[in-house]
């Protein structure tokens, strides 16, 4: 009797703490990382706060109009959280450091300002899945010299989503950039990542397609600027360029991440020489406000 006695002091006590003691529960989307490549395209579902410092290093193929060269690009991301569903983002900014082999002159000065808002359409942190809309506006404010401040701007409406899968995450972006002065090409953007947790590191791949949809009317050429560049190519209507991504994110913190990564095309001809490769190296730094 005193052994059942105890037995059933112990269930009762165990259903009290069940009762008021709260559960933790899993936050699968806190254990997911951010995208790498297309940083200024490629946007994490994710409502958060952080700061995200990026050096990007672009190898032009020698069969662009410039003969080759190189382009370095300094940047810093702000993302702010306004609420559970809904955050700012500030996603292009810094200084270009355009160094072309030909025909143009070297230069360097600072990009457009991409500013807007996201907002969780539906997230579910212990099964890890958010669908998420966003709007952005890149507001023409570079030098001309780095092929910034040219025209009326962008405008950017996108979706990006992600769901975990065991230690697999997939993570996946799409929007347009349409174009508000006809000497601008407008684009349509699709990026994806795959990675895997393994302890703090993450190795991933990535595919990215930035397709024109509507050619400009500033520049004769058949190549468009992929991400970071607006041309208004006046020949590049309808091409395309796919990428891959191989690289890694490092969880330093709960925090911090590192990430670098190497992308290189998949496509080819001249409509795709805007890109040779591309390095990235980037730090995030997550907070709460």
């Amino acid at each position: 009797m005193m052994q059942l006695a105890k037995i059933t002091r112990f269930i009762f006590c165990a259903g009290l703490l069940a009762v008021f003691v709260p559960q933790v529960q899993a936050d699968e989307l806190s254990q997911m990382i951010s995208p790498l490549s297309h940083p200024t395209n490629f946007e994490d579902p994710r409502i958060i706060s952080e700061l995200r410092p990026i050096y990007a290093y672009h190898e032009i193929d020698n069969d662009f109009v410039t003969a080759g060269g190189d382009v370095q690009l300094y940047a810093l991301q702000a993302r702010f959280a306004l609420s559970d569903d809904l955050a700012f983002i500030a996603t292009k900014d810094g200084y270009i450091d355009f160094n072309p082999d030909a025909n143009v002159p070297k230069d360097e000065g600072f990009a457009d300002i991409a500013l807007g808002f996201k907002y969780a359409l539906h997230q579910d942190r212990e099964l890890g899945e958010i669908l998420t809309a966003g709007l952005r506006y890149e507001i023409p404010l570079g030098d001309e010299d780095v092929f910034q401040g040219e025209g009326d701007g962008e405008i950017n409406p996108f979706l990006s989503g992600a769901i975990a899968l065991g230690n697999f995450n997939v993570m996946a972006g799409t929007g347009f950039r349409l174009r508000l002065d006809q000497d601008d090409s407008s684009f349509y953007d699709f990026d994806v990542q795959v990675n895997y947790e393994v302890g703090n590191f993450y190795p991933l791949v990535e595919f990215g397609l930035v397709h024109v949809l509507s050619a400009g009317n500033r520049l004769p050429i058949k190549a468009e600027g992929q991400d970071l560049f607006n041309f208004g190519s006046s020949q590049s209507d309808g091409e395309t360029i796919v990428t891959t991504t191989v690289g890694g994110r490092y969880r330093i913190t709960e925090d911090i991440d590192i990430g670098a990564g190497y992308q290189f095309p998949l496509t080819s001809g001249v409509g795709s020489s805007i890109i040779d490769y591309r390095v990235y190296a980037d730090m995030i730094f997550r907070f709460d406000i």
